[in-house]
């Protein structure tokens, strides 16, 4: 005489059983639909809130050449003295590291993003912005007035920046023109460059992280006057919680 399950399995069996009406559509015909409007054509399936699972560290996913892994490197690389030598006593919560805000700044200045205010956004938006700041989230008054205490140091860490480019061989760092391939074959059709030679190549970087940071400095005034300064200025009002989905139509 067979008996029934345990009113415990029994129980367990029921809560695993989904009800018809909540099963979803078959993957076929989900992948044709897309918002209100129904395609003959069959698409990979896509879902906005699907979970994912990423690699443990986000350099795996950034990839070796990123232009992000190449300024992470450099805090092995650079000497940092003249940035940290700033911190001399303790006093109230500590301050983010140096090394990570001086290459969090070089890295944005090198994609070309100027502005402190998009610089704090992009270290919530953007994976290579976030990898580098370690998941830190500094505000743009804070990026900024890192930038101008430090702004003797910060530029001289910058030009070295370029040069351990150019003995690397890049022609680029991400917008920053360094030329280095031509460098290269001038040092090696004259076996070592001139001082003369050198002294206008450092000129010419010094030229270029000069002018980058002064605009910089002029676009965190100008953001400043068009937002308030302390002001974040985002894109869309704080008042706006209204989702697509909720809107008529």
């Amino acid at each position: 005489m067979s008996r029934g399950p345990p009113p415990k399995a029994a129980e367990q069996r029921a809560l695993l059983e989904v009800p018809t009406r909540q099963k979803p559509e078959e993957a076929e015909e989900g992948t044709r639909r897309s918002g209100r409007f129904v395609s003959p054509r069959l698409f990979r399936p896509w879902q906005s809130e699907q979970g994912q699972l990423l690699p443990q560290y986000t350099r795996e996913v950034l990839g070796e050449k990123h232009l992000a892994c190449f300024f992470a490197d450099l805090a092995g690389v650079l000497d940092f003295s003249a940035v940290l030598k700033a911190y001399t006593k303790e006093c109230g919560q500590p301050p983010y590291h140096p090394v990570m805000m001086t290459l969090l700044l070089m890295y944005a200045y090198a994609r070309g993003v100027n502005s402190s205010r998009e610089i704090a956004r992009r270290c919530e938006t953007d994976l290579g912005f976030r990898y580098l700041a370690g998941g830190e989230r500094p505000d743009h008054d804070t990026l900024c007035t890192f930038r101008v205490r430090h702004l003797e140091a910060f530029r001289v860490l910058f030009v070295d920046t370029l040069r351990v480019a150019i003995e690397a061989g890049l022609k680029k760092v991400g917008h920053l023109s360094v030329d280095g391939t031509k460098m290269k074959a001038n040092a090696s059709k004259h076996k070592a460059m001139s001082y003369g030679r050198m002294d206008e190549a450092t000129r010419k970087l010094h030229e270029q992280v000069k002018k980058l940071l002064e605009e910089a400095a002029a676009l965190d005034a100008e953001e400043d006057e068009r937002y308030g300064k302390g002001q974040r200025g985002t894109s869309c009002p704080r008042n706006w919680r209204t989702r697509p989905s909720e809107l008529s139509g």
